[in-house]
């Protein structure tokens, strides 16, 4: 197991990070009506309908169909609500909060990214951090908890490996830790406060409408997914699977997993143009992905069919002057420092979402070059919210 701590000094030189990675909705003009406890949160009762969230939700599926030209996008049914978090209500110590973050680990660039844009937030706010890895592994992540739990931090953000977690952040929320679930779900009873990320059900549905209406609605397609077990992979399968399910002439003919890694992916491409050699679409959630997906069918001289996934700079710089036909949407590991927010306004006994969909551009082929760049290495996600010179400190960008 990989666990250190690391704590961050108040006033330590850092350069400042683009805190909020576009949050698509605001605590503000929350009716009183009430919506029981069937949220994120099932440790507090408190739970009201937030109107205006309520409609940024639903119209964050009326503009990803229009930036994708997609035809129909139904909005998946969703409750959006304020919890009110006086009971977690804490003075702020004088060296600034504690807060812990459970995290995936650096098994890729997004993770490196999302601890550092989380690192960096923190200093600049002022809170005092710990951390552990779970280097992508579930069972890790259990130890991960517990151990991080066992120092007593103010709160815990927690990047979910799996639902085999789900006991262990019951049992650190019965500690009275306030748990935020960061670029990951968990089921209702996980007791988490406030779970912040991108929609899985936006973008495996919206995936797949594109993929179907770029076949004409008949025509055979591989899904690829990343890590088997992890929310990010499988509910945006599932999502894209409920999509299918409405067309009868398409056939999903395998679902494989890449691993988020270009290497594992090329691999599982090398097979598909073996075994299925007149596959029509691929469905893929990584951009990691698709670039192993690109290079195999380079190598084998054949075209490469339309596919999705979410956008890397190394994917754009790869399929830049060719006639890949493509669907991206980014999935922001920036979004680190809005999870860190939000724990900080739970401490603080602010009311917060139990569900904080952060908001990011979908395009295709067509406008990809207002996203790729040039000027920048394969390891960024593009668009990213971090400034410049915070790209060129850590070595992203020239």
């Amino acid at each position: 197991m990989s666990f250190r701590p690391f704590r961050s000094a108040r006033g330590r030189s850092a350069v400042a990070i683009v805190a909020s990675a576009g949050v698509l909705i605001a605590l503000a003009a929350c009716s009183s009506e009430q919506e029981g406890s069937s949220s994120t949160s099932a440790a507090n009762a408190d739970c009201s309908n937030a109107a205006a969230a309520q409609d940024s939700y639903t119209k964050a599926w009326s503009t990803t169909a229009e930036e994708l030209g997609i035809q129909d996008l139904t909005p998946v049914e969703e409750t959006v609500c304020e919890i009110d978090t006086a009971s977690y209500k804490k003075d702020e110590p004088a060296g600034g909060y504690t807060i812990a973050l459970a995290a995936q680990g650096p098994i890729n660039s997004w993770g490196t990214l999302s601890e550092e844009a989380f690192k960096r937030h923190a200093d600049e706010i002022g809170v005092s951090t710990l951390y552990a890895s779970a280097n992508g592994d579930a069972t890790t992540q259990v130890d991960n908890i517990q151990q991080l739990a066992s120092q007593k931090p103010d709160a815990m953000v927690v990047v979910p490996m799996g639902e085999g977690i789900t006991g262990q952040v019951q049992a650190a929320t019965e500690q009275g830790i306030p748990v935020i679930l960061c670029s990951g779900i968990l089921p209702d009873d996980s007791g988490a406060v406030s779970t912040v990320t991108r929609q899985y059900d936006l973008l495996g549905s919206a995936y797949a409408e594109w993929l179907v209406q770029k076949l004409g609605g008949k025509g055979k397609v591989a899904m690829l997914s990343g890590l088997a077990g992890v929310p990010t992979a499988e509910y945006q399968a599932a999502a894209a699977k409920k999509v299918f399910e409405k067309y009868p002439d398409i056939e999903v003919v395998t679902q494989q997993y890449t691993e988020w890694s270009p290497t594992v992916a090329k691999t599982v491409a090398d097979n598909l143009i073996t075994q299925y050699p007149d596959l029509d679409g691929i469905w893929s959630d990584s951009g990691y992905g698709d670039l192993g997906v690109v290079q195999a069918y380079t190598e084998a001289g054949k075209t490469v069919p339309p596919l999705t996934g979410d956008s890397s700079n190394a994917f754009l710089k790869a399929t830049e002057g060719t006639d890949v036909q493509f669907a991206l949407s980014t999935f922001p590991p920036e979004m680190s420092a809005d999870c860190l927010d939000t724990a900080v306004s739970v401490l603080k006994g602010e009311p917060v979402l139990n569900k904080v969909f952060i908001d990011s551009p979908s395009f295709t082929n067509e406008d990809a070059a207002q996203y790729v760049r040039k000027d920048c290495g394969d390891n960024l996600f593009v668009p990213s919210t971090l400034d410049d010179a915070t790209l060129v400190e850590l070595g992203l960008c020239s």
